[in-house]
């Protein structure tokens, strides 16, 4: 092992640990007083060393292993760097028990790191070959349990504040502010004099573009301007209205004075992912709060906008639709219908001072330069199959030298153990003098650090091939993903999203391909002249 791995304790806090906003959070799951537990185990183990790494990660639930600082910290202890883990209990460390499980018993012990949780009176160097066993795993069971049951109850609670008509949705939406009793809103007499001209601009039969090319030539301040003004913390702010930020306005029925509750729901308990409710199937609360239009007004400006989209534009089944990103600004490129022949920046449709207005693509030559592209990649493919097959089979034959080496290392290692236990008691029963003992147990701990300093080397070279194989492994499963694709005549959106992340389109008209898996080439580039 490397003698410069470094000791580390863990500390995490989530909103399941209680409201930190209302003051309700235990201290006892506070950071700081994770810090002090910590610090106060250390300090009364001195065996430990004093000097430690901290890792924190605030606001991040344990039900998953996703934390950035846990995530850094595991990335060493793969690299052999790390020597000691201490948390204040094993539900700081992760919830899942499964997951938690994997890590006490195959990882951490595999890297020679030890592993203590205060709380739980757990020290894997008390384990030996059974380093988490049973109990463990019922605990982190336990621990598991009682976060999704937490998680539950909080999502009840929020719930039936929802129905209860509260503002439980973070950022007031614009036109709105938040009220000085506790989850309402107001109106914002400021912003509701836009909300409104966007609805009778749109009841008059504007198009969503033509009201977002309407706000920008009057300098209207966009929502991330005007809420700017009011907040501290810095936000990124976008300075032109787009069909996006217009869109989203007329679609939002809080102006009418109503609550759509659940816009939502988590897929799973513990899952940050969502799935979108049917706008007909939504819970509508009634007023709720003051209104800034009438409901009349927010179903004949929805169904008017409704009926000027339909049909007009680009279809989702085009293969370029959200690859095509602006090499000025960033934003996608996009078309209004179908039929053009030409995309353009989606931010410089909607103000023509922008440099980004140069900014086009021809649909028929950049489609014809990324089948040319893909069709290069996959003949590349075929050499590093090759190359990467050789590569495997050279480091399998390793692998096996490698093993039987160490295996002989480890014997001869237990042969050392046994031939010094044998010398203690040849000694204690005078068969042979001390001084012999010395001279003999000095050459017997000389060739037992020789084997062991060996037997390292080996190890970290084993792990190196390991590493080395399923490196090789990933690289050949996607040369064949890649190579399924090389007798394609034409661009379809499932190749798109299978090959290539991304198109940048520069105002010179070259473009940038960046793809969905590592390449040691240098990214395709081409002219579109």
């Amino acid at each position: 092992m490397r003698s410069d791995r470094i000791n580390a304790y863990y500390l995490r806090l989530s909103l399941e640990d209680g409201d930190v906003a209302d003051g309700s959070m235990e201290e006892s799951c506070s950071i700081s007083s994770q810090r002090l537990c910590v610090k106060q185990f250390i300090t009364a183990h001195s065996d430990l060393g004093t000097t430690f790494q901290e890792f924190i990660d605030d606001g991040y639930s344990g039900t998953n292993m996703e934390r950035p600082s846990i995530q850094r910290l595991l990335k060493l202890v793969e690299q052999g760097l790390v020597k000691t883990i201490i948390v204040r209990d094993l539900s700081r460390f992760a919830r899942n028990y499964l997951e938690a499980g994997h890590y006490l018993e195959f990882i951490f012990p595999a890297y020679g790191v030890r592993f203590i949780s205060i709380n739980d009176h757990y020290d894997s160097d008390d384990y030996g070959e059974n380093p988490a066993g049973l109990d463990l795993a019922i605990r982190n069971l336990i621990n598991e349990m009682y976060s999704k049951d937490i998680s539950r109850k909080i999502k009840s609670a929020v719930d039936l504040k929802k129905r209860q008509g509260e503002f439980v949705y973070g950022t007031a939406p614009y036109g709105y502010k938040k009220g000085q009793a506790k989850n309402t809103i107001v109106v914002d007499d400021e912003a509701a004099i836009i909300v409104k001209r966007i609805f009778k601009l749109a009841s008059e039969g504007k198009t969503v573009t033509e009201i977002a090319l309407t706000l920008n030539k009057d300098h209207v301040p966009t929502p991330s301007q005007h809420l700017a003004q009011y907040r501290s913390a810095k936000y990124k702010v976008y300075t032109d209205w787009t069909w996006d930020s217009v869109k989203n306005i007329l679609e939002n029925r809080t102006y009418t004075g109503d609550t759509e509750a659940f816009k939502s729901h988590v897929v799973k308990i513990g899952s940050s992912r969502t799935k979108q409710i049917p706008r007909e199937l939504r819970e509508i609360i009634p007023g709720t709060h003051e209104s800034i239009i009438s409901r009349e007004l927010y179903f004949l400006a929805l169904q008017t906008i409704k009926s000027k989209c339909k049909k007009k534009g680009v279809s989702q089944h085009n293969p370029l639709t959200s690859r095509l990103i602006c090499g000025c600004c960033g934003n996608t490129l996009s078309k209004g219908k179908a039929a053009n022949k030409s995309w353009l920046c989606s931010k410089a449709r909607y103000n023509d001072a922008l440099e980004c207005k140069r900014v086009r693509a021809d649909e028929a030559q950049i489609k014809g330069i990324l089948l040319r592209a893909i069709q290069q990649q996959c003949a590349l493919t075929d050499t590093s199959l090759r190359e990467q097959q050789a590569l495997r089979k050279a480091t399998k034959s390793e692998k096996a030298i490698v093993s039987d080496e160490i295996k002989s290392l480890q014997r001869k290692h237990s042969q050392l153990q046994n031939t010094k236990r044998d010398l203690l008691e040849a000694v204690m029963e005078d068969k042979i003098s001390r001084q012999d003992y010395i001279q003999k147990k000095q050459v017997l701990l000389a060739d037992e650090e020789n084997t062991a300093s060996k037997l390292a080397v080996l190890q970290q070279r084993l792990q190196k091939l390991y590493a080395t194989t399923e490196q090789t492994e990933q690289v050949q499963e996607t040369a064949k993903e890649i190579h399924q694709y090389s007798q394609i005549s034409e661009l379809t959106p499932e190749v798109m999203k299978a090959l290539v992340k991304r198109v940048i389109v520069y105002p010179d008209n070259s473009i940038r391909i960046e793809w969905n898996f590592s390449s040691n080439l240098i990214p395709f580039a081409n002219t579109a002249n």
